[in-house]
């Protein structure tokens, strides 16, 4: 078959796909999905089988899309750019999943951002810690990285919460951070860290809803198991609060 024979039957299979999707788009299942968007980023060219070997490596479309570029680049078929195209569409998921915490759940309830944290802590490969400032309605309003250069703790300033408190004037705030080592139960580091954190809030009147472990796909809520009341109470009998 010559080259331009090849070509145009192609591209007559991207318009029958096109139109099928167009026509119906729950029709599609996941490897004519991904091969669409590949028409995008690949033209003249059938990625029909690239599109089923991704879904084959990385085991869901989910997971194709937040690839490391170097295990995209290692496939045959797929350049520079088409690597960019398939991690843009990743962040700009992830950018869409955000914006579903910010504007539609409740984020002190931590089924609601379990999933969301599991993926938003999983591109660390150092402990890094962050701190989600609410509203009186429970929303996400601002979002703070305080990150260590240390992999093994914690560090950050509690100067730096009152600043942010000052320019934001949050409601409540959850904080968050991963545990690299795999074990999600939290250190003493991690509960003297809480404690300061309770004190300081509290005297700023912004309520502490949670402090919440990500390890790999475990998570940790000093809320759910009541850790997080207890230091409440320590505190409060402490300083008369």
């Amino acid at each position: 078959m010559s080259d331009k024979i090849k070509e145009n039957v192609h591209e007559d299979h991207r318009q029958r796909l096109r139109d099928k999707f167009l026509a119906n788009p729950n029709s599609l299942n996941k490897h004519e999905v991904l091969e669409l968007l590949l028409f995008y980023a690949i033209p003249r060219k059938n990625v029909n089988p690239l599109a089923h070997h991704l879904l084959d490596k990385f085991g869901s479309v989910n997971a194709v899309f937040n690839a490391q570029s170097n295990e995209l680049k290692s496939i045959e078929g797929i350049g520079d750019s088409t690597v960019a195209y398939i991690t843009m569409l990743g962040k700009l998921l992830e950018l869409v999943a955000e914006e579903e915490i910010q504007e539609g759940l409740k984020f002190f309830n931590l089924e609601n951002v379990k999933k969301y944290l599991i993926k938003f802590f999983s591109s660390f490969d150092k402990e890094v810690f962050y701190a989600f400032f609410l509203s009186k309605s429970e929303k996400v309003i601002a979002k703070f990285s305080y990150t260590s250069d240390r992999v093994d703790e914690i560090n950050f300033l509690l100067s730096e919460f009152s600043r942010s408190f000052a320019n934001v004037k949050p409601h409540a705030v959850v904080v968050a951070h991963n545990h690299p080592s795999g074990n999600p139960e939290p250190s003493r580091k991690d509960d003297s860290a809480t404690e300061k954190m309770y004190l300081m809030f509290s005297l700023s009147g912004v309520k502490l809803y949670d402090h919440v472990i990500i390890a790999g796909n475990k998570v940790y809520s000093y809320n759910s198991d009541g850790r997080l009341a207890k230091i409440a109470q320590s505190v409060n009998s402490k300083f008369d609060l």
